[in-house]
């Protein structure tokens, strides 16, 4: 699915809710009924194998929501925790699907957070890294982390369709796969 027909699917959810949208500059934009500027850009949506499609709301104001658009055109809100008074912002944030799992990656005032969120079973997780930049790299089933903070920490986290199983690694492990962060 294209970048293009993934606005169109997001455009098409939220005029369901009678929200008046305007694609401009390749990203959606509305007012909502308190006069604040909401948007939904390309790279800040994912979608699965199943045609499910979750999307990063910006909000001016800073309430900002994870939306993920179900089969059965239910629609989840998920609002990103937040550790400080900031609100959570996208910069170099990452939404992506691998079958159930959507892995949502984003700021936090100074730190990145990282959460593993089930869309079948509706359980999130939170994979804590001693890092202020959590690098990220996907490879099939297989997500690896990096943080480079005081000392390097190096997590591989195998993704099942109900669970996944989570391990320390180190850097040689890294080297052996041939895995590096880009």
């Amino acid at each position: 699915m294209t970048q293009a027909e993934i606005l169109t699917l997001i455009d098409e959810e939220l005029f369901t809710d009678n929200i008046k949208t305007e694609v401009r500059e390749q990203k959606i934009t509305w007012t909502d009924h308190s006069g604040t500027e909401n948007y939904v850009s390309p790279h800040q949506t994912a979608v699965n194998s199943n045609g499910i499609i979750a999307w990063w709301q910006c909000n001016e104001v800073g309430k900002e929501e994870v939306r993920i658009r179900l089969k059965e055109k239910k629609v989840l809100t998920w609002k990103p925790p937040v550790n400080t008074l900031e609100q959570p912002i996208f910069r170099d944030g990452i939404l992506y699907f691998y079958e159930n799992h959507l892995i949502i990656k984003y700021k936090d005032n100074h730190y990145q957070r990282l959460f593993i969120f089930n869309i079948k079973t509706l359980k999130e997780e939170e994979i804590l890294i001693n890092a202020l930049t959590i690098q990220v790299k996907i490879i099939e089933n297989e997500l690896f982390l990096g943080g480079f903070y005081q000392d390097e920490e190096f997590i591989k986290i195998t993704m099942h369709p109900d669970h996944f199983e989570k391990e320390n690694i180190d850097e040689a492990y890294l080297h052996q796969r041939n895995i590096t962060f880009d």
